[in-house]
């Protein structure tokens, strides 16, 4: 039989570890274990393409939690262990030292795996990709002595280390793909705008084009792209976006875009959950799978809500994310997948703007900030309304965005 009230989840990342604080602080007297195949203490992701990268400090800075605060919450963390096999009928689970733990409920908080590229010399030193505390470890030693760097990738990773390598001295190269970066999540407009940022702060950017081999002897030298580019470099960091880590699973188990979960964070197989990153959510009535700060930290909260009252707590959350370049903050809210039309508020020669994305009922969907968080608050309010807005009172700054008139439906009059 299964050890009475325990739960374990895998994966001490910002989902499992708020996952696990949040079922002490709901009350939860059973036992927690805490796995995690990294044998580092659970530490922070975003601030390793950050400021982290520039400081001249330790590592304890960027902990989640003091050391301190798992004993005293009780929480039994198990670093450096690789769970092999679950088995929901008999409540088990195998690890790769040949261990074997029983549960009673079990919360996948996996999150991501890198995406990589096969290249032609990408095992000369000085080519990295940035997921874990080590990556940032050797990066932030190798890159000491680095005069020009190569980052493969415009998403917000590759674009937070431009930015911090930049304000470092280094030389930097960005090669991107597409046309456009990021134009697929924010619009034309916001990423013609990180275009400009990018050249206007000296980093070189190159798109409709990608790196497919690397020459120098013994370190890489040289990233050659496919128009016949040659760019030196002593440092190439590749940021081609990740995947959900879905390896820990089981046939029961339905996987689509990550662990599919119910509003409550429910997976297909009984008395298990899943939480964060790792998983596909119902959001506005559709399943989205995102990769946000934020979204782990209060999925995790809720998952632990319902793990100690089944369905009691459902998933209500607006994503959101934010990005720092440059001494500037970029904050984005909602989920739009597409959009009819956007309204701008501000102007980008300003650096200060608001993008909103509306439907073709002219519901706003989502919203990208520039320099403009006084509109956090207001611009999350409009997407959670779900109301027909007025799209000329929308763009007007002399009108407060929290006073923008919301429209009935085309059945009534508008108000």
């Amino acid at each position: 039989m299964p050890h009475v009230n325990t739960t374990i989840i895998i994966g001490a990342g910002i989902a499992g570890v708020h996952a696990a604080e949040s079922l002490r602080n709901e009350g939860y007297q059973g036992q927690i274990m805490l796995m995690d195949r990294d044998s580092q203490l659970p530490y922070d992701r975003p601030p390793l393409s950050k400021e982290w990268m520039k400081e001249e400090s330790d590592n304890t800075n960027i902990l989640l939690r003091d050391p301190a605060i798992y004993e005293k919450l009780d929480i039994d963390l198990k670093l450096g262990l690789e769970v092999t096999a679950i088995d929901p009928r008999c409540k088990t689970l195998d690890t790769k030292d040949g261990s074997s733990y029983e549960w009673e409920k079990l919360i996948l908080a996996t999150g991501t795996n890198l995406r990589t590229l096969a290249l032609a010399g990408d095992d000369l030193k000085g080519i990295f990709y940035l997921r874990k505390m080590d990556d940032a470890l050797a990066i932030k030693a190798y890159m000491q002595h680095v005069k020009q760097a190569v980052i493969i990738g415009a998403g917000f990773i590759g674009a937070e280390l431009a930015s911090t390598l930049s304000e470092m001295g280094v030389d930097v190269t960005i090669v991107e793909r597409s046309s456009y970066p990021m134009e697929n999540i924010v619009g034309r407009q916001a990423s013609a705008y990180f275009l400009d940022l990018h050249k206007r702060n000296g980093v070189q950017v190159i798109t409709e084009d990608a790196v497919t081999q690397f020459h120098g002897e013994g370190k890489v030298e040289e990233a050659i792209t496919a128009e016949g580019r040659r760019i030196p470099c002593q440092a190439v960091m590749i940021g081609v976006g990740v995947t959900p880590n879905t390896e820990v699973s089981v046939s029961q188990l339905e996987v689509d875009q990550g662990y599919v979960v119910n509003a409550y964070g429910e997976t297909s197989v009984s008395d298990i959950y899943a939480a964060g990153d790792c998983t596909s959510w119902p959001y506005q009535g559709a399943p989205i799978h995102i990769e946000h700060w934020d979204h782990a930290v209060n999925h995790a909260k809720t998952v632990a809500k319902n793990v100690m009252h089944p369905q009691s707590a459902p998933y209500t959350y607006t994503p959101y994310f934010w990005s720092d370049q440059y001494h500037m903050q970029f904050q984005y809210f909602g989920h739009a997948q597409a959009w009819s039309k956007t309204v701008v508020r501000g102007s980008a020669e300003t650096d200060a703007f608001t993008i909103f994305y509306l439907d073709d009922q002219d519901v706003v969907q989502a919203a990208f900030l520039a320099n403009q968080p006084k509109h956090a608050l207001p611009a999350r309010r409009l997407i959670q309304q779900q109301k027909v807005i007025d799209t000329q009172a929308l763009a007007d700054e002399n009108i407060a965005l929290k006073k923008v008139p919301r429209l009935q439906d085309e059945s009534n009059t508008s108000i």
